[in-house]
């Protein structure tokens, strides 16, 4: 259990990360535990011009989870540079559900990956 909350740790580190680049302000998290995984939201104002920003994260987010891919990007995980689209899209592999939205500079982020 260490392990997932590791993870889950690293997931919102580059939500949180990518969410800095795209010049948010006011960002607020919820961490919900439910029975069969953890859920976690962002919501965020952002900058005028993030639309293609944030259309990257919903792309990567939706790849679908690939637990030898989640194995591989934990194993590589290092300090944090910054959020790219490769560790978007691995962050996209160790996730079961994502869901993005941006309404005018309103963003909103949720994530849910399952208990292992």
């Amino acid at each position: 259990m260490h392990k997932y909350r590791e993870k889950i740790s690293r997931i919102m580190d580059e939500l949180l990360m990518f969410q800095f680049n795209a010049g948010a302000t006011d960002i607020r998290i919820n961490l919900n535990k439910m029975d069969d995984g953890i859920l976690v939201h962002f919501e965020s104002d952002v900058k005028d011009n993030a639309q293609e920003s944030v259309d990257l994260l919903e792309r990567c987010l939706k790849g679908g989870r690939n637990e030898a891919m989640e194995e591989y990007f934990w194993e590589l995980a290092g300090g944090d540079e910054g959020s790219d689209s490769a560790e978007l899209q691995l962050i996209g592999h160790m996730i079961d559900d994502a869901y993005v939205k941006l309404d005018g500079n309103h963003l909103q982020i949720t994530v849910f990956k399952k208990y292992q």
